[in-house]
């Protein structure tokens, strides 16, 4: 009997149930109502009606951010702002009064304006619900330029200097090359890179996982006994390697399909509005993203069955999982030093480390090209890793799979090594 069947069982035995398309569908679902489904109810969301005060004491400052309010484009659900006059009163019990309404719920909040604010950097605005960043939001710009505009005037400066002084200047980050092919909106390619990373250290813990709880599947109903009857254990490892593998494959490429589906005018709007500020993808990265996904995911995967091998329950493979856990968490880790210096020698140390270079590596071939020697070795240490963990832990595989009973102690795995 060949591998063939035992992949093609553990293929058929997972995708045609109905947890596996629930899972399928819970994933998309749940990542809409994370993000989507917070900005439909906040779009459907009407602010409060209640007005802005601003108390200005200064005098003059009012009618100067006015005009910037003015020339500002505003949307319809943005708070109206109003002048609350002094009219001889303190400014003490004009807070009071403006406390008073802000509680009865007549105005959301106040500003007041006066000379120590305005010599000391320092703009306070009183919320009826400080919580909620809507109300500040909507006035912080307007204030700061307000508050420039208005010392600009008080120095003499005419009108058009003062626009031209207050001009914002856009600042962007691009790639320091001479292709112009490389170059890019630096942010979008992070957040891309950085999304790949995750792709890769989601799929393998996840799946991981997901072999080792079959293997313990198994073990417990006693299906092993049947099929280790036809097959030697390594087939049988490697067609439960193989066989979840493809499950894992086809949920990712229904969850592409249904992100490319949904997305795709929006993805369409991107291109014919403006191709510079799209991520791009450089060629390295799509080269060598499937090479580091399977290398990754034979590595991960060996591990997870050898432990489901040796112990009978989750409860029991807790611990030792924690630790083929940590070899994927460390590199998340380490994410950020590495891209500070994808050059340094820690960040090329680390990545060529195998059980590291899954992430790190391909993070350093998307963040900065590394020298082709290093990707040649990592691949290198990579494959040879996977063999010898195919290796030896199909020698654990072989004898743990039939085990029963107490858990096994570290002078009994190594005599599991030494059986032929």
């Amino acid at each position: 009997m060949t591998t063939w069947p035992l992949i093609k069982r553990e293929y058929l035995s997972r995708v045609t149930t109905k947890g596996f398309w629930i899972g399928t569908a819970i994933v998309p679902l749940m990542i809409f109502g994370f993000t989507v489904l917070p900005s439909l109810l906040l779009s459907r969301t009407k602010a409060s009606p209640e007005p802005i005060r601003i108390v200005d004491s200064v005098g003059d400052f009012f009618p100067v951010l006015d005009d910037v309010i003015k020339k500002t484009k505003k949307g319809e659900k943005d708070p109206p702002v109003q002048l609350e006059p002094i009219g001889g009163r303190s400014i003490d019990v004009i807070r009071k009064e403006l406390n008073d309404q802000a509680e009865n719920g007549k105005i959301q909040g106040y500003f007041v304006v006066d000379k120590k604010s305005l010599d000391d950097n320092q703009m306070t605005f009183y919320a009826r619900n400080p919580t909620s960043a809507l109300s500040g939001d909507v006035l912080r710009s307007s204030m700061r330029e307000a508050i420039t505009r208005y010392r600009l005037s008080r120095l003499g400066v005419g009108g058009e200097a003062i626009d031209t002084a207050v001009r914002r200047i856009n600042l962007d980050v691009q790639k320091a090359t001479n292709d112009p092919k490389k170059k890019g909106s630096t942010i979008a390619n992070l957040f891309m890179s950085i999304s790949l990373v995750m792709f890769i250290y989601i799929t393998l813990i996840v799946y991981g996982i997901y072999i080792l709880r079959g293997v313990l599947e198994e073990k417990s109903n006693r299906i092993v006994e049947v099929i280790v009857s036809s097959v030697t254990p390594f087939q049988m490892m490697m067609g439960k390697i193989l066989g979840i593998g493809a499950v894992g494959l086809t949920q990712i490429a229904i969850w592409v399909s249904f992100a490319l589906l949904l997305s795709g005018p929006q993805i369409a709007g991107f291109f014919s509005l403006s191709r510079e500020s799209l991520p791009t993808i450089n060629a390295a990265s799509l080269i060598f993203f499937p090479v580091y996904f399977v290398l990754g995911y034979f590595l991960y995967a060996t591990i997870y069955a050898g432990i489901g091998s040796m112990f009978n329950s989750d409860e029991d493979a807790q611990q030792m999982m924690g630790v083929a856990n940590m070899f994927l968490v460390a590199p998340m880790m380490l994410l950020m030093p590495v891209m500070k210096n994808p050059g340094g020698s820690l960040a090329t140390w680390l990545s060529l480390f195998p059980f590291f270079s899954p992430i790190l590596m391909y993070l350093r071939i998307n963040v900065q090209m590394p020298p082709a020697w290093q990707i040649a070795l990592s691949i290198v240490l990579m494959t040879l890793t996977v063999v010898f963990m195919i290796w030896l832990v199909s020698k654990i595989y072989r004898v743990g799979i039939l085990m029963y009973g107490k858990k096994p102690t570290i002078p009994e795995l190594l005599r599991w090594l030494r059986y032929t």
